[in-house]
């Protein structure tokens, strides 16, 4: 199997939630004997779709614009599963994400064809590509990826996609905090498992997805409590370091 992720988080290093989880993932599907290829979104120059249609019209699968993008297509059409992986930013993906998958316009006709009961665009190569969504947020509820989980499904119900897994890692932000550790270490563990149970199995069991999602803090109060305390904390340290600049 060849596996190739997109990485639409701004962040680099372990300060990133979101490399986190990917890292975990996709070494679980090398230790399940899967090719793996990562590109970080962040280092790449992408333009923004301008709708000029010439991908549509004057050269039929090629973009206009001279950038990253064509060489991107090509590695993705190589890829039998795609990992798509971006933190929650205002309850969407982020703008780099987003982006991309704005300058996939190429892999579709310019057609209007008809699927359950709505409009869509066929694929050029006729076949829906194979997604492994993965996303982490600050807040503490599963339930803030809905809407993003909602537009993923709905590009599936237009022929577009065909989504094989959805891992969302809530309270991310505390993966950090020392004292969390050991929850951390076994919500990392499960992840690099659901790797090698996907490229094993074709699957990823509900033990460890629960496992995945498991809460890292006692309840929700608890969760608010240190959150705005840690605000408060780096609000502070920021006024600091700059009245130690104005100073010297």
């Amino acid at each position: 199997m060849q596996i190739v992720a997109v990485n639409g988080g701004p962040r680099r290093g372990k300060i990133s939630k979101t490399i986190m989880l990917l890292e975990a993932f996709l070494s679980g599907c090398q230790q399940g004997g899967a090719e793996v290829e990562t590109i970080n979104l962040r280092e790449k120059d992408i333009k923004m779709c301008t709708g000029c249609y010439s991908c549509w019209i004057k050269t039929p699968g090629q973009c206009a614009l001279k950038d990253d993008m064509k060489e991107i297509l090509l590695t993705l059409d190589k890829a039998d599963v795609e990992v798509w992986a971006t933190p929650l930013y205002f309850f969407g993906p982020t703008a780099l994400f987003k982006n991309f998958v704005d300058r996939t316009i190429p892999l579709a006709e310019p057609y209007i064809i008809e699927k359950d009961g709505l409009c869509t665009h066929p694929l050029r190569n006729k076949k829906a590509r194979e997604i492994v969504f993965i996303s982490v947020a600050g807040f503490c509820e599963v339930e803030h990826f809905q809407p993003m989980s909602q537009w993923l499904r709905f590009m599936e119900g237009r022929g577009l996609l065909q989504i094989r897994a959805e891992i969302y890692r809530p309270s991310s932000e505390f993966m950090s905090a020392p004292p969390l550790k050991e929850k951390v270490d076994e919500i990392l563990a499960a992840t690099q498992q659901a790797g090698r149970e996907f490229v094993q199995t074709g699957d990823i069991s509900e033990k460890t997805m629960q496992s995945i999602c498991q809460d890292i803090l006692p309840d929700k109060n608890t969760y608010i409590d240190l959150a705005n305390n840690y605000w408060d904390w780096e609000i502070e340290r920021s006024k600091k370091r700059k009245s130690a600049r104005s100073e010297g």
